[in-house]
This record gives structure tokens, sequence and C-alpha cells, in this order.
């Protein structure tokens, strides 16, 4: 898929119910490709509202400040270890094979909480009401005050 396509499905899943001209608009792109596109799939199932399972029904998932910051210490403070390890491990990993893969030694686990949380700003800025994005550069944001505060 080609980032121009990616554009537009991301806006189109965020805007389920917005017109080709709006995501044509939206995403700086001629509104016939948008109705190909969409036309491609020959079907309107994708403008229905989707239950994600990570999204639980315990989670306040309202966009206010506080319930982005709850769902946020909600995903960062439940025992994710056994998913994913040690948090703090896993960040100092990234950066090893950052590192590596960059030729350089001075990324540390810190920057990646960093890192991280610009690529979800720059998610945000292409598209602005999936709030997942609001949510993990939050989460992304206190692993890394936590990870400097030791």
């Amino acid at each position: 898929m080609s980032k121009k396509e990616q554009r537009v499905w991301a806006y189109l899943l965020a805007n389920r119910n917005a017109e080709f001209a709006e995501v044509a608009d939206a995403c700086d792109v001629d509104e016939e490709f948008v109705k190909q596109l969409v036309n491609r799939i020959g079907s309107d199932n994708w403008r229905e509202d989707v239950e994600y399972p990570h999204m639980s029904a315990e989670i306040n998932y309202e966009f206010s400040r506080a319930g982005i910051l709850d769902t946020a210490k909600e995903y960062v403070t439940k025992d994710r270890a056994a998913d994913h390890g040690d948090m703090e491990d896993n960040f100092r990993t990234i950066a090893s094979y950052w590192n590596t893969h960059l030729g350089i030694d001075f990324i540390e686990p810190q920057d990646v909480a960093v890192m991280m949380t610009m690529l979800k700003l720059a998610r945000i800025r292409q598209n602005e009401k999936h709030l997942d994005n609001w949510v993990d550069a939050c989460g992304y944001m206190a692993c890394g005050g936590e990870i400097v505060s030791k």
C-alpha cells in the first residue's frame, strides 16, 4: 500500500462518515483517487464502528485530559512484562539496536521514550483524531520520566 493510500485509509477509518471530497481535501489527494480506493473493496462495511480488542470496557476511553491520562496510566501500569519484558530492559535493547543500525553509541533508553513519543506526534499530525496516538504519547513520556528518575 502506498503512503498516499495509507493516508486516505487512516483518515477514512478515523472519520468513517466523511464524504469523498472531505477526505480528498484532508489527505491532499484527488477525489477520484479516494473513490477508486474505496471501490476496490466493494463494500461499505468499513464505515461501521469496530470494537478494538485492546480497548477494554473497564478503561475510561474518553477524549478528555483525564480520560487520556487515565487510559495511558492503565496501559503503562499494567503488568505488560509477560508480553513485552521489563520496560526499561526493552527500551535499553531498542536503544542498542538503534545505535548499531545507525553506527553510533549515544542513544539511551530515555531517548527511546522521547523518539517513540515523536513517532506518535508525527502520527498525530497525520490524523489528530486517532485517540490511541495521544494516549501512547503520554505513556511513552511517563516511561521516559520513570527511567530518568532512577
